[in-house]
């Protein structure tokens, strides 16, 4: 039969070939279009009449059209859309719908405002709510998914803050290129920030500069609080350590009452604000080479109220001395 063999075919295969204005969805009754003429709240839907929605269903399912996203909704006049991938669906399914998945029914295409997500895009974890969305814009495109390009996300990723700091072995396929910018938007809403970055191999410079492309947003600053103390810097240019939060915490607990000390390699204050604020030291000399860690370091002096115990000098500490 027809419909066996279509449900035989692969994903792409199944859409059935695209004629020029086939498929293409009309706006349903209610929709308004955004103040720039964009249609990004909107969604394509096959309507029908709702005895025939359990027939739709099953066959946008075998057929893997259905957009499992997104919840089946009512429509004003009493009708049912079913969300769909991509931004259009071929004649040749509609066809197949009103005459083998729902016979008798006037299926056709809209736009709707997009419905309430299913339970299980609420309940996906971020990571899959990533695969699931890249996936879906994707296949919007006219491009099929692969293992490949599902190989190619990110498994891991620093948060800092609203910023997202994607690993360095993903998104590395040249396909990505004809996604952007939206890919990063799509990339940022899923794993809930409004900016994103990514991070390279560290330079072997002597400031060993994070390579670091700033995708999605204006600027890298940041901000962490760490054992009460406010750090602020710019990812693009400075990292922010992780790993030496013991040798931190064992600063912060020593007595330094009255004492004037200096830091060698001060960085963005990594030991001179535990120093100055848990350690109750009277003043710091903070030696720092990169002027990137050192202009954080000034901000982070005056967001914890220390600048004033706090003296920064600029370049190679074999070199500069402070003079007498």
């Amino acid at each position: 039969m027809e419909r066996g063999a279509a449900a035989g075919r692969s994903s792409a295969e199944a859409r059935g070939p695209m004629a020029p204005g086939a498929g293409a969805p009309e706006d349903s009754g209610n929709v308004k279009a955004s103040p720039s003429g964009e249609k990004s709240d909107l969604i394509v839907a096959v309507v029908t009449e709702p005895r025939f929605t359990q027939c739709c269903r099953e066959y946008l399912e075998k057929q893997q059209l259905l957009d499992r996203q997104h919840r089946v909704k009512q429509l004003p006049d009493g009708t049912m859309a079913l969300p769909v991938l991509g931004e259009t669906l071929s004649e040749w399914h509609l066809r197949a719908l009103r005459q083998q998945g729902a016979p008798g029914s006037t299926c056709r295409l809209a736009r709707i405002p997009k419905p309430v997500p299913s339970k299980k895009a609420q309940s996906s974890s971020p990571g899959q709510k990533l695969r699931q969305d890249v996936q879906c814009l994707v296949e919007s495109q006219g491009h099929t998914w692969s293992a490949e390009l599902e190989k190619d996300l990110p498994h891991s990723w620093q948060c800092h803050g609203d910023l997202l700091l994607l690993s360095e072995d993903s998104f590395k396929a040249t396909y990505w290129k004809k996604l952007e910018p939206r890919l990063w938007n799509t990339v940022a809403s899923a794993l809930g920030g409004s900016r994103l970055a990514k991070r390279g191999r560290v330079l072997p410079d002597g400031t060993r500069t994070p390579k670091v492309i700033l995708l999605l947003g204006d600027h890298g600053w940041v901000e962490h609080v760490d054992n009460g103390i406010r750090y602020t810097f710019d990812v693009t240019q400075s990292m922010f350590s992780f790993g030496n939060i013991t040798e931190k915490l064992r600063v912060a607990s020593m007595s330094c009452a009255g004492e004037v000390l200096v830091d060698l390699y001060a960085g963005i204050g990594y030991f001179t604000l535990p120093f100055l604020i848990h350690a109750n030291a009277a003043f710091v000399h903070a030696c720092e080479w990169d002027p990137h860690a050192a202009a954080a370091l000034k901000k982070n002096l005056e967001l914890n109220g220390v600048a004033d115990r706090c003296c920064i000098h600029m370049g190679d500490n074999r070199k500069v001395r402070e003079q007498s």
